[in-house]
């Protein structure tokens, strides 16, 4: 009888500091997901305000291009390029080849010969403080003559009109211009996999906009991005970011945005949205948002504002991951957790659903609940090995600390 006394002492002195531990994570579940909401509740808002554009002259354009074993795209990415809409004595395309162990030069080189104003550069050397795209990116920024830099991946496509579009965007006070870009088209045959990572982007790509129309920037993609050398030279490049082996677009948007008085606008026209595949593989996508996510800790130092959300969002989804087990396997009601699930779901779905309509993406409005359900999960493993371990990119591995290993 005594030992059974101990035992349901035992009992209760868990029970109780399991209560305790969920009385606390409720706090922080509750606190997060308040701030979590209102900033997300802004960016929809910011959704709603217009990005007009105001074509005063045909800027010199110079779409640089960094590529590393692109043979199979970048072929179609030039004949793109080919077609362009804007003055073609009035753009060039600096193709940067980052040491390709496949075919991509001799593509590059074919299409050279037919067009006098595609220009092929082959990396040597490494500049002292920055490292893989960053290096490449310089040099082809270094050797190009255009007054607006526009830039995308190796493996888009994009349209006749794209950059007659995006120049359209620069006012005189606009320093930095940001694109649309998006996996794959609404009547693309997708696998469930591919359409999951679809919806994910086009939701990064709609806060972001969102973001960036009440004037804080969150995101950029290097596949749709545009910016003045101007603006490129007055943050001294990439230097400052060069040890970062990721974040020529993010990283750049926040230096901009802290350093100079130029604008940051968004684009949503239709005529210059960009296209990119997904991913093939969990692996290919987990490396990938790895990479992403090693910038997160440094925004500490770049907006603080912005690092602060990235936690915030991080604790929110922990937070969950956490509580509803928990309350689910003991006598602690799970209201507070499910509330916040609720209230997560409506505020993320608000920005879906206008992406949705803005975008054209009506097709991807199925895979939403399964996405919401994987990406609770998702969003704290990509958070902790982003900013902890390493990732493969482009068949180079790199450390923790933004290095190649």
């Amino acid at each position: 009888m005594e030992r059974g006394c101990r035992h349901l002492e035992s009992t209760h002195h868990i029970t109780n500091g399991m209560k305790v531990m969920l009385t606390v994570l409720n706090v922080v579940l509750i606190a997060s997901t308040s701030l979590y909401v209102l900033g997300l509740l802004a960016f929809f808002i910011g959704l709603f305000f217009p990005n007009e554009k105001h074509r005063e002259r045909a800027y010199r354009v110079s779409v640089v291009i960094s590529v590393r074993n692109e043979e199979e795209n970048i072929a179609r990415l030039l004949s793109d390029l080919m077609e362009q809409t804007y003055p073609k004595d009035k753009f060039e395309v600096v193709v940067v080849n980052d040491q390709s162990e496949d075919n991509t030069v001799k593509t590059v080189e074919t299409y050279a010969q037919k067009a006098s104003n595609i220009r092929l550069i082959n990396i040597t050397r490494t500049k002292e403080g920055l490292t893989s795209k960053k290096n490449a990116m310089h040099q082809g920024i270094e050797n190009s003559r255009g007054e607006i830099i526009l830039t995308t991946d190796g493996d888009c496509r994009v349209l006749p009109t794209w950059i007659e579009t995006m120049v359209s965007y620069f006012e005189a006070d606009v320093g930095m211009v940001v694109g649309f870009s998006q996996l794959g088209q609404p009547k693309e045959r997708q696998n469930l996999f591919e359409r999951l990572q679809a919806v994910d982007f086009l939701s990064l790509m709609s806060a972001a906009q969102g973001a960036l129309n009440i004037h804080w920037p969150l995101a950029a993609s290097g596949q749709n991005l545009a910016y003045r050398r101007e603006a490129f030279d007055e943050v001294g490049g990439f230097f400052r970011i060069g040890h970062r082996v990721s974040g020529d677009d993010v990283l750049l948007l926040q230096l901009i945005h802290r350093m100079t008085d130029w604008e940051i606008r968004f684009a949503p026209s239709m005529s210059c949205f960009n296209t990119s595949g997904p991913e093939p593989t969990v692996s290919d996508f987990l490396n990938q948002r790895k990479r992403w996510a090693s910038n997160g800790a440094y925004q500490f130092i770049l907006n603080r504002v912005f690092f602060l959300y990235v936690v915030i969002t991080f604790l929110v989804n922990l937070s969950i991951l956490i509580a509803l087990p928990m309350s689910a396997f003991s006598s602690v009601s799970m209201v507070y957790p499910l509330v916040c699930l609720c209230a997560k779901c409506v505020v993320e779905g608000l920005i879906f659903v206008k992406g949705c309509q803005a975008y054209r993406r009506f097709d991807l409005t199925r895979v939403f609940p399964l996405w919401f359900i994987l990406q609770i999960p998702y969003v704290v493993f990509v958070g902790i090995l982003g900013t902890l371990g390493g990732f493969t990119w482009k068949k180079r591995t790199h450390t923790m600390g933004g290095g190649k290993g």
